[in-house]
């Protein structure tokens, strides 16, 4: 890796790839926030006439707006010239923010479906079995999903990342301290839905959103 951030020259369409990633990823979450009070297992709320999805709601306005400062960081990345060249480092940051909001989807739009399915099988006693393979099978793809994005891909950016050590390594900093503050709102939030103020819980609380799947 070359020691001087400066001498980076990343080719425009690697950003604009990302871009078209981050596009799609708005696009989701904006079709699935829509959609999400006609899913059961919300928490009733007085002054509101469906079901409130309190994490799943969070996750989702969560991951639009890493998508925008996704988006505006890899902008700002490339040079104003007539090749366009990507020299800054706010690409990789803008990388590693690109994963964090694709989880969130993921988080978003999975959660909610968990707790639909787990209702959907309960109502077919007949066939609880057929009904409990087809719930695990779609959990557990996402919940692969859901670690690629956490915790593999941003891993494997920082690994092959070109610009210096020390960037690399203060932009893999920050991504970590940026999981443990999210883990920390998004356990705010499991906690509302789940009825339980207690500080005692706080802790387990973010350590099931470091680890979103298993509770699911």
């Amino acid at each position: 890796m070359p020691e001087n951030h400066n001498q980076v020259h990343v080719a425009v369409n690697v950003m604009r790839a990302r871009q078209t990633v981050i596009g799609f990823n708005i696009a989701i979450v904006s079709f699935q926030i829509a959609q999400l009070y006609r899913i059961t297992g919300g928490i009733r709320v007085p002054g509101f006439d469906h079901q409130i999805h309190v994490t799943a709601e969070l996750a989702l306005f969560m991951s639009l707006a890493l998508s925008l400062i996704a988006l505006i960081a890899m902008t700002m990345s490339s040079l104003m010239d007539e090749v366009g060249v990507c020299t800054h480092w706010s690409l990789l940051v803008g990388d590693l923010l690109m994963y964090l909001a694709l989880a969130y989807t993921l988080s978003g739009f999975f959660a909610p479906l968990a707790e639909s399915m787990r209702v959907f099988t309960e109502n077919l006693p007949g066939q609880g079995t057929q009904a409990i393979i087809v719930q695990d099978a779609v959990l557990v793809m996402a919940g692969v999903a859901w670690c690629m994005a956490m915790y593999v891909a941003p891993l494997v950016s920082l690994v092959r990342s070109p610009f210096s050590r020390l960037t690399n390594l203060s932009a893999g900093a920050a991504y970590l301290v940026l999981l443990l503050v999210l883990a920390w709102i998004n356990a705010q939030g499991l906690m509302i839905e789940s009825e339980n103020t207690g500080d005692s819980t706080v802790f387990t609380a973010v350590l099931s959103e470091l680890m979103q799947p298993l509770r699911w």
